[in-house]
């Protein structure tokens, strides 16, 4: 009897799951890109249409445009662009965070950090990244570990901040 009940629950959970993944969302329309761009403390973007989305992730960078095949990512530091409807262009730097591309179209940037491209300090960024490097052959496995992601972190404000990619 609840081998019978366990098989039942299975084949409507996958009846569920099937339905739901099937079912557009509400507003979808396939040929537009909808983004959400946040981070904890600032939301850039809420589900706001736009043309293309460039995201530097641990496998590369990535392009979104519309109808981009389902995808999710990590991202590593560096720089967001979002071309808007208009064809205007915002580049973010972000730290780290996701990428998500969902079944319906729309997209979702999580970042832990988000900073304007433009309000990014190229000296202060050099310095960090010399004082990373410098740490990242001293002291303990967890402190060499921690100056390499702030010698990652600043390497990629500075190519931002000179427009490197």
């Amino acid at each position: 009897m609840l081998a019978r009940t366990i098989q039942r629950f299975s084949t409507v959970a996958r009846r569920g799951y099937a339905a739901a993944a099937a079912a557009p969302a509400k507003n979808a329309n396939p040929e537009e890109l909808r983004l959400t761009f946040a981070s904890p403390d600032v939301a850039l973007f809420s589900n706001a249409v736009v043309k293309q989305v460039d995201v530097p992730t641990l496998a590369g960078m990535v392009g979104v445009l519309a109808n981009h095949v389902p995808t999710i990512g990590v991202l590593k530091p560096g720089v967001v662009s979002v071309t808007a409807a208009d064809g205007s262009v915002k580049r973010v730097f972000v730290s780290s965070g996701t990428l998500s591309v969902n079944i319906d179209g729309s997209c979702q940037v999580l970042a832990e950090e988000v900073l304007d491209v433009e309000a990014i300090d190229e000296s202060a960024a050099r310095s960090e990244l010399e004082s990373a490097q410098r740490a990242s052959g001293e002291g303990s496995e967890v402190a060499r570990a921690e100056a390499q992601i702030r010698a990652e972190v600043a390497e990629a404000l500075v190519k931002a901040a000179t427009n490197q990619q």
